[in-house]
């Protein structure tokens, strides 16, 4: 495929994502705008499923804010970010059963386990050469920088 024809693709890409994230942003500001503007003190302090119901729509527009961060950024980080909201939302505002909240703190579990153990940020920088990923993952994984300790040897020689 033409290299021309794969930037066009890939631009127009983009544009359809940033189109996207901007409809979802609009909808996030008149939906937080609406949220506060509709909401009636009163049934918040006196009616339990009031308050779920706000805060529901609260966490829906908190994980659409972090949808737009996953879409703008494409980092592994924000798509872990996102994953983390939407199980808790669902574990915090939704009426579950003890399996169901067993597996969403299981899930939450893990996605801090890749956080942690899997993830490697120096990966998610963009454009870079094949031969700085692989020294990137070495140093990782051996726990030292190998471009480094190269140039350390070649200063030596």
């Amino acid at each position: 495929m033409d290299s021309n024809l794969r930037d066009k693709i890939s631009s127009a890409a983009t544009a359809i994502e940033l189109t996207l994230g901007l409809i979802i942003l609009l909808a996030c500001v008149m939906g937080s705008v609406g949220l506060v503007y509709t909401t009636e003190l009163n049934q918040l302090f006196l009616v339990p499923d009031y308050l779920q119901k706000r805060l529901s729509d609260a966490c829906l527009i908190i994980i659409g804010i972090e949808l737009i961060k996953m879409i703008t950024c494409h980092t592994i980080d924000s798509v872990v970010d996102v994953m983390l909201l939407a199980i808790a939302r669902q574990m915090i505002v939704e009426h579950t059963t003890p399996v169901e909240n067993m597996l969403a703190v299981l899930s939450v579990g893990v996605l801090f386990v890749i956080r942690k153990y899997l993830y490697i940020s120096r990966l998610d920088r963009r454009k870079r050469s094949k031969k700085d990923i692989e020294s990137d993952v070495q140093a990782e994984v051996l726990g030292f920088d190998v471009s480094k300790e190269e140039r350390a040897k070649q200063g030596r020689s």
